[in-house]
């Protein structure tokens, strides 16, 4: 069963509005992370964290439990924005 739409429209604008904010967050990460050698991964973590939250809570309000190919399709969704955060970044 495919993630419902509006789940996933709401991680989508989440993820979206997070790479916007990119270049308010890249002081904060290199801050925060001043040992990592690429702060793409460091952002795309938080990125991912913030919508995992958002995705669990989402379920939660429904009554519903995310199974294991909703799990899949959330990192897929995740992934495919990974690039993105790098040429904000660079």
């Amino acid at each position: 069963m495919p993630i419902p739409k509006e789940i996933q429209g709401l991680l989508e604008e989440q993820i979206n509005l997070m790479i916007l904010q990119c270049k308010n967050f890249l002081p904060f990460i290199k801050g925060a992370f001043p040992y990592s050698k690429n702060p793409t991964d460091a952002y795309y973590n938080l990125i991912v964290c913030s919508a995992m939250l958002i995705f669990i809570n989402q379920y939660a309000i429904r009554l519903m439990f995310p199974t294991a190919e909703d799990l899949t399709e959330f990192g897929k969704i995740t992934l495919k924005y990974r690039d993105q955060i790098d040429e904000f970044i660079k």
